[in-house]
């Protein structure tokens, strides 16, 4: 009975353990990517051609694609990339799972949900999505400010 104990103590310890490793590693996520960030490099690759604009450039062009990530999984971005010529905001919320960002937004009064690939690197947040045919690629390159 005692060999029993031992185990079933030992088992409990270790998912307590892991359970508590995975939420500090959520934890530290939500920590690490709350803030505001700003478009730093955009790059859009099709079959027949790959177009990356710079900060440079995109400063040139008066480009805006700003994320912020807000306590409690909230969001709001804000761009002028849509093509309408506006300013253009959504609000929303996001979540991550692995190497995987979720956004979940109200866009012209429709929920969308927009899934992305992310890595953060050298206080740059990457951004990876494709169309589900893979024909077109998006790669959006924000730095924190």
């Amino acid at each position: 009975m005692t060999n029993t104990l031992i185990m079933k103590t030992t088992n409990f310890l270790l998912v307590s353990f892991f359970c508590i490793t995975a939420i500090s590693i959520s934890n530290a996520q939500v920590e690490v990517l709350n803030g505001t960030w700003n478009l730093n490099e955009f790059t859009f690759i099709n079959e027949e051609n790959t177009d990356t604009m710079n900060s440079d450039k995109l400063r040139e062009d008066d480009s805006v694609w700003d994320l912020f990530f807000m306590e409690t999984n909230k969001f709001k971005q804000t761009s002028n990339m849509s093509g309408s010529g506006t300013m253009d905001s959504q609000e929303g919320t996001w979540k991550t799972s692995n190497e995987n960002l979720t956004f979940d937004l109200e866009m012209n009064e429709q929920k969308i949900e927009l899934n992305y690939t992310y890595e953060l690197k050298d206080n740059t947040l990457i951004l990876n999505r494709s169309n589900p045919v893979g024909t077109m690629k998006v790669i959006a390159k924000f730095k924190r400010i």
